[in-house]
């Protein structure tokens, strides 16, 4: 007999968290994350705070930020710092733990605490971080299997590219189909003694963008959205501007950027219904209404807005993500929800991957560590309308030196970068889109900004970012040179036939 509930976390790869229905997207189709929206809580401030995979991912394994991790960029090779994590505390428990797709963990067979993993690591060769050839994640094995050895990037589209071409092969050797079965297959062969864990981790809408035909055709006749224009961006960074130089923003022509969102919004309508097919086999089980869903990406993307594109960096499209805390569908009056709760509601509280791990853990009912930097999202899904998780949350990527940062409260959302101390301030409540810039405004508060963000790296035991309580740049050039700026373009990870 299972006494305790199911919990099935679901995570798409570079996922805006306006690409969904019931963000308000009235183009994207999403009826089926819409509809765990709808039977849950959302949370509208949720952030990345290190908006690249690696790190991203590593916090929620473990509930730590990337400072905490030591991992404040993108980094092959990098092994958890730590064997608390996520799979192994609710292994620990009694629970059944699998993962079926990315990981983007290192070493990439480590289970860090899963009883069974399933890999679909976006075209990644096992064993590259660290130097060596261990050969292909389970995915492009199994194409292989099927007959097509060696063709799974047959497409010509590459990691972290741009382009947009429909998918080459049959449907159902897609790795959003791939993922889909076998999530569906592992509840299906699930220990029935045992509570499940499952993480369902889609690589989609990651590029490489090639989604199936027959979600392409749903947007055939939109006009798809423009990538928005801040009045910020001729004094763009110099992290923004080698953004800019690597993925050629400025070069790219309104036919090719068209071709990008479409690849994007038809990739997310093939996950969302996906995820109905894990809701189906979930009901068809009869373990539906003992299931909790999370759902959420590790960080988003920037899609041309404001010259920019990719992630890894504080403007809304990368930072902003997705996040649902659905409970089963029907409660007892002694569960962990009051009765007479109603879902459907939004929590405006700033939240981020390093709550995922103390939810789950709460939701098992499973103390919750105290070191950890994430809190319980429980009481928020309790009292969406009035609790607030915490009053700000800070983000910070680069190495020292380099690194941008950026501390928002949900209202206001304030950016400083290390190298030439340019600064941003966006009073978001009012301009979502971060059109306009606030920092040169003598009515905002940038001052108070300023001083929180001092404050909070100033509690660390030494940041040369800080001195004194007050924020301190390395000051350099705050403009790349035409010659560097040619030799930041990308080749975009091109994979061929094998």
């Amino acid at each position: 007999m299972v006494n305790k509930p199911h919990i099935v976390l679901i995570t798409t790869d570079q996922m805006r968290g306006d690409l969904m229905g019931c963000a308000g997207n009235t183009l994207i189709q999403t009826p089926h994350i819409d509809y765990l929206a709808r039977s849950g809580v959302r949370f509208d401030q949720a952030y990345s705070l290190t908006p690249v995979c690696i790190p991203a991912r590593a916090t929620i394994m473990t509930g730590l930020e990337g400072h905490r991790l030591g991992l404040t960029t993108y980094k092959e090779g990098f092994a958890l710092p730590t064997s608390i994590t996520l799979p192994k505390l609710l292994s620990d428990a009694g629970y059944e733990t699998r993962v079926v797709g990315k990981m983007h963990v290192y070493p990439e067979r480590c289970h860090y605490g899963f009883d069974s993993m399933l890999l679909c690591e976006e075209g990644r060769m096992l064993g590259a971080g660290s130097g060596k050839q261990r050969g292909y994640d389970d995915y492009e094995q199994w194409v292989a299997d099927q007959g097509y050895p060696g063709q799974a990037f047959g497409h010509g589209i590459a990691n972290n590219e741009y382009a947009m071409s429909p998918w080459h092969l049959p449907d159902s050797l897609h790795p959003t189909e791939w993922i889909a079965d076998n999530s569906c297959r592992t509840i299906k062969r699930r220990d029935w003694t045992r509570a499940l864990f499952l993480w369902a981790s889609f690589t989609a809408p990651h590029p490489p963008l090639t989604p199936l035909m027959r979600d392409l055709y749903m947007y055939e006749k939109d006009d798809m959205p423009q990538p928005v224009c801040g009045d910020w961006v001729d004094r763009h960074s110099l992290y923004h501007q080698r953004m800019d130089a690597t993925y050629q923003g400025k070069l790219k022509t309104p036919k090719q950027i068209d071709s990008a969102y479409r690849g994007f919004y038809a990739s997310i309508t093939q996950v969302d219904r996906a995820i109905n097919r894990i809701i189906g086999t979930l009901r068809e089980e009869g373990i539906l209404e003992n299931t909790w869903f999370l759902f959420t990406s590790d960080h988003g993307d920037n899609m041309g807005d404001h010259g920019l594109w990719f992630k890894a960096n504080f403007t809304r499209g990368a930072c902003q993500i997705p996040l649902i805390v659905t409970p089963p569908a029907k409660r007892d009056t002694g569960s962990i929800l009051e009765s007479g709760w109603v879902p459907g509601q939004v929590n405006h509280s700033p939240v981020g991957l390093q709550d995922i791990l103390p939810t789950c853990l709460a939701i098992a009912g499973l103390p919750v560590p105290d070191d950890l930097d994430g809190t319980s999202l429980l009481g928020a899904v309790r009292q969406p309308k009035t609790d607030r998780v915490r009053e700000t949350v800070l983000g910070e990527f680069g190495p020292i030196g380099k690194r941008s940062f950026m501390v928002t409260d949900g209202i206001w959302k304030y950016i400083w970068f290390e190298e030439e101390s340019e600064e941003l301030l966006f009073y978001i409540e009012d301009d979502p889109q971060e059109l306009h810039d606030r920092s040169r405004d003598p009515l905002a508060p940038l001052e108070e900004w300023r001083n929180r963000l001092a404050f909070k790296l100033g509690t660390r035991l030494s940041d040369p970012a800080v001195s004194d309580g007050v924020l301190r740049p390395r000051q350099l050039v705050p403009e790349l040179t035409e010659f560097e700026r040619a030799h930041l373009i990308s080749h975009y990870n091109p994979r061929g036939l094998h």
